[in-house]
C-alpha cells in the first residue's frame, strides 16, 4: 500500500500539470469548430475573431449534422495554420484557421476561405443548361476559352480541396509535361520575381502548353501570384484577387509564408507540388 501511494503521489502532480497545459492550435480548432458550446473559448481568441465569436464558436452556429475533419498544415514558432473541412453526403466546404502565439499560449486570430464562390453555382446553371445550338454559337464567340473548358474551370474553381487534390492526381502526368515545358523554355530564366508580362503571355500563348491548360481547366500559368520568386503557379481562377491554383517548388524552404492576409492556404501534394489559396 505505501509503494502504491508513493506511486500516486508522484503520478498525479503530473496529470494535473497536463490537465492544465495550454491547448495547442489543432486542440483549439477541434474545440472550436465542435458542434458543442465551449467553456475556454474567450482564452484562446484573439484579434478578429475574438470579437466575432463572442457567445457562440463557429462549431455552434454550423448545422449540427455535419462532419467536421480538422487538418494541422503548419505549426512554427509564432504561427499556425489548421485546415477544416466540413462534409455531408452531398457537399464539402473548407475554411482554414490563423493562429500566432500569444506569451506562449495559442490564439486563433482569423478565419478565412476562398471568397466568391457562391457565384459559381448559377453560372454553372446557366452554363449547363444551354441548348446545342447556344453552345454552339458559344464557342464561336469565346475560341480561346470554349464551353467545355469555362464549365470544367468553374467547377474546378468552386471544388472542394479534396476534388483539387483528386483532380491533380488523375492528371499528374499532364501537370508534370506543362511543368517540363515551361521549365524548358526562355521564360523564366529572367532574375527570379522578375517575370515581365510579355514572358508571361508568351508562355501562356505556347500552344502545346496552352492545350495542356484547356486539358487540365486551368486558367494560366504565372510567377506574380503568391510572392514566390521561384515558384512556378498553375492558376485555376478566382475574383479579386481571391485565387486557387497549383504551385510547384521542391525546395519547402523556399515556400511563400501563409497568412491571413495574403496565402490563406498551403497544402502539400506530393514531389514538390502544392494547392494553395489567396486571399
Amino acid at each position: 500500500m505505501k509503494c502504491f501511494l508513493l506511486l500516486l503521489g508522484l503520478w498525479l502532480p503530473t496529470a494535473l500539470r497536463a490537465q492544465v497545459l495550454p491547448l495547442l492550435p489543432l486542440q483549439i480548432a477541434e474545440q472550436f469548430v465542435a458542434p458543442t458550446g465551449w467553456a475556454d473559448m474567450k482564452a484562446y481568441l484573439c484579434c478578429e475573431v475574438a470579437t466575432q465569436a463572442r457567445k457562440q464558436t463557429l462549431g455552434q452556429q454550423i448545422p449540427p449534422q455535419l462532419q467536421r475533419v480538422s487538418q494541422l498544415l503548419l505549426q512554427g514558432a509564432g504561427t499556425a495554420v489548421v485546415a477544416v473541412e466540413l462534409r455531408d453526403s452531398l457537399s464539402r466546404n473548407d475554411f482554414y484557421l490563423h493562429f500566432r502565439k500569444e506569451a506562449s499560449r495559442w490564439k486563433l486570430e482569423a478565419v478565412r476561405s476562398l471568397a466568391m464562390t457562391q457565384l459559381g453555382a448559377p453560372m454553372l446553371q446557366l452554363l449547363t443548361t444551354l441548348p446545342p445550338a447556344d453552345i454552339a454559337d458559344y464557342n464561336l464567340k469565346h475560341p480561346d476559352a470554349d464551353h467545355a473548358f469555362t464549365v470544367g474551370n468553374l467547377r474546378l474553381w468552386a471544388a472542394p480541396d479534396a476534388d483539387i487534390a483528386a483532380h491533380f492526381e488523375r492528371n499528374r502526368a499532364d501537370f508534370e509535361q506543362v511543368l517540363r515545358l515551361v521549365q524548358a523554355g526562355p521564360y523564366f530564366k529572367g532574375a527570379p520575381g522578375r517575370l515581365a508580362p510579355t514572358d508571361e503571355a508568351a508562355v501562356n500563348e505556347n500552344p502545346t502548353v496552352h492545350a495542356l491548360l484547356r486539358k487540365l481547366f486551368l486558367g494560366q500559368v504565372s510567377r506574380r501570384e503568391t510572392g514566390c520568386s521561384s515558384c512556378v503557379e498553375f492558376i485555376i481562377g478566382g475574383k479579386q484577387r481571391s485565387t486557387v491554383g497549383l504551385l510547384y517548388e521542391p525546395n519547402a524552404a523556399a515556400l511563400p509564408s501563409m497568412s491571413p492576409v495574403r496565402i490563406i492556404m498551403l497544402k502539400p501534394l506530393g514531389q514538390g507540388w502544392y494547392l494553395y489559396k489567396t486571399t
